[in-house]
């Protein structure tokens, strides 16, 4: 049976949902808003049919949606998610899902009311490797991981701002800070420092050039993800090493690799993470069970507060717990 689904936001993220919808059968793309109408109606030429409205509450009140991908900058999360649940729409939200703890905690209890399913966009979680290093890691304790998100600053100019985007720890290395509490469990609490002074040249800059945040994770493994958005094309890192008696398990978007005494073992994705995030999303919306679901709103908040007591941290140069969700 086909789901009927609406696009808020349709930039680029929000194509690389529709080039996957577009493979899943029981996906029907019926509508779209943009802030930008000519960018919705390119985008809504994927899809026959598809029509485009002049308000986000125009096509939640006219386009019978059962399913809503929310694909907006962090700064841009207003009543989209709480007038889309209010409806008894499911969501499919990317991340990062809020600039703010309050928003993203007014969000969540807008849909925990309506009782809709929703889901985040971490789609680290639905990569196979990860689900092999979830396995390996029930019988390894880890004592100690590290994290890092180091690349280039990019183009959009809403991203240098960090009242817009939350700062790199939060629109970018999130994925990260989301790996880690899927694998290594929940963070009591964080020390996060920051560097500013060697983008002056670049306009309306207001993030940090690079941040390190150290973690305590409830089970006592210790933690420490950096950020850099510095570096030129070609030059970056992206993934997390986790480490253990006898064992390392070293995890990015490419692959996983274990190392054992005497052994290493590597393992390439055999999946599109993106792909089957979507339809695992479509498949809770058609059967009503979201149990299936890898990352719901509410597990995705989790993350979300962890970020945000590392901006909290980098601005009081205080340890910082990381407040319940």
């Amino acid at each position: 049976m086909a789901v009927r689904i609406g696009f808020i936001g349709t930039g680029g993220i929000a194509q690389q949902h529709m080039r996957n919808l577009q493979k899943i059968e029981q996906a029907q793309v019926v509508g779209m808003f943009d802030v930008s109408r000519d960018r919705a109606e390119t985008a809504s030429r994927m899809f026959d049919g598809c029509k485009v409205y002049d308000s986000y509450q125009a096509l939640l009140e006219k386009a019978q949606l059962e399913a809503a991908w929310i694909c907006l900058p962090p700064f841009a999360h207003e009543r989209h998610e709480i007038d889309a649940a209010g409806a008894g729409i499911s969501l499919f939200v990317e991340k990062p899902i809020a600039t703010t703890g309050a928003r993203a905690i007014q969000i969540n209890e807008a849909i925990e009311s309506a009782g809709v399913i929703a889901a985040v966009g971490y789609n680290w979680r639905w990569l196979d490797t990860t689900a092999r290093a979830k396995d390996v890691l029930r019988s390894s304790k880890i004592a100690m991981a590290q994290g890092y998100w180091w690349g280039g600053m990019p183009g959009v100019p809403w991203w240098r701002r960090k009242n817009q985007s939350g700062g790199q720890a939060v629109e970018q290395t999130t994925h990260i800070f989301d790996l880690a509490r899927y694998l290594l469990g929940e963070v009591r609490r964080v020390y996060a420092l920051g560097f500013q002074g060697l983008m002056q040249d670049i306009e309306n800059y207001g993030t940090e050039d690079a941040s390190s945040a150290c973690l305590e994770f409830d089970g006592g493994t210790i933690a420490n993800i950096s950020s850099t958005d510095l570096l030129p094309s070609g030059a970056g890192k992206v993934g997390l090493d986790m480490i253990g008696r006898d064992i390392r398990l070293e995890i990015d978007f490419s692959g996983l690799t274990v190392y054992r005494k005497g052994e290493k073992t590597s393992y390439a994705p055999q999946v599109d993470p993106y792909f089957v995030e979507a339809k695992g999303f479509l498949e809770a919306v058609a059967s009503k069970d979201g149990s299936k679901l890898l990352c719901t709103y509410a597990d995705a908040l989790r993350t979300h507060m962890v970020t945000m007591a590392v901006n909290r941290s980098m601005q009081s140069g205080k340890v910082e717990d990381v407040q319940p969700a």
